[in-house]
C-alpha cells in the first residue's frame, strides 16, 4: 500500500501551480481554518500559536515521493520542522502535518513571494483579509514595533477624503 499523509499547507504551497511543479502527485482535499494560530511572515511564511485567531488551510494528500520533495524545498529539518495537529478535515478530525519555521525573526516577505500566497488564495476561494493582515503585522512590529491599530484601517476613516477610492490599494503595493 502506498504511503499517504495530510499535509497542511498555508503559505506558498496553498498556490496550484507551484505545487503541481513540487508535487505532482499531491491532490487537494479541502479548504479549511486552522483555529487557534495565525499566520506570520518571517520573511516567508509560517504560523503560530494564537488561541484568539485562526487561518486558513489547504489540505493535500500527498505520497512519499511528495513528501520528500517539500522537506527539500521547506529546508526541512533546518528552516523548517513537521509537527503533526489534528483538525477537521471535510467535517472529521483528521491528522495533518505541517512545517513550521524553527525560529526567526518578523519580517515582511517580497511581493514576489506575497503575490504567489496570494494567487493561491484566490484560486482556492479564501479570504485574503487573513493574508493581507499578515503582512500588515509583519511590517508593524519589524519597522514600528507596535501592533497593527485596526481602527486605522476602517474604510469609514478614508472615505471623507475626495481623492479616496475604496478599489485602490493604498496600504502598500504589491
Amino acid at each position: 500500500m502506498e504511503y499517504k499523509r495530510l499535509y497542511i499547507a498555508y503559505g506558498s504551497n496553498i498556490n496550484l501551480e507551484q505545487m503541481a511543479h513540487r508535487c505532482p502527485n499531491s491532490k487537494v482535499v479541502s479548504t479549511e481554518m486552522m483555529k487557534g494560530y495565525e499566520l506570520e511572515f518571517r520573511g516567508v511564511a509560517t504560523i503560530v500559536p494564537n488561541e484568539d485567531s485562526e487561518v486558513p488551510v489547504l489540505i493535500w494528500e500527498i505520497n512519499g515521493r511528495d513528501e520528500h520533495s517539500l522537506d527539500r524545498y521547506e529546508g526541512f529539518p533546518n528552516l523548517y520542522r513537521k509537527e503533526l495537529f489534528e483538525i477537521e478535515v471535510n467535517g472529521e478530525k483528521k491528522e495533518c502535518m505541517a512545517y513550521l519555521m524553527n525560529k526567526g525573526q518578523i519580517s515582511p516577505p517580497t511581493s514576489y513571494y506575497y503575490n504567489v500566497i496570494k494567487k493561491g488564495y484566490e484560486a482556492n476561494g479564501m479570504d485574503t483579509s487573513y493574508l493581507r493582515a499578515a503582512l500588515e503585522r509583519s511590517v508593524c512590529r519589524q519597522h514600528y514595533n507596535i501592533e497593527p491599530d485596526e481602527e486605522l484601517y476602517e474604510k469609514e476613516d478614508f472615505e471623507e477624503d475626495e481623492d479616496f477610492d475604496e478599489n485602490d490599494d493604498f496600504q502598500m503595493t504589491f
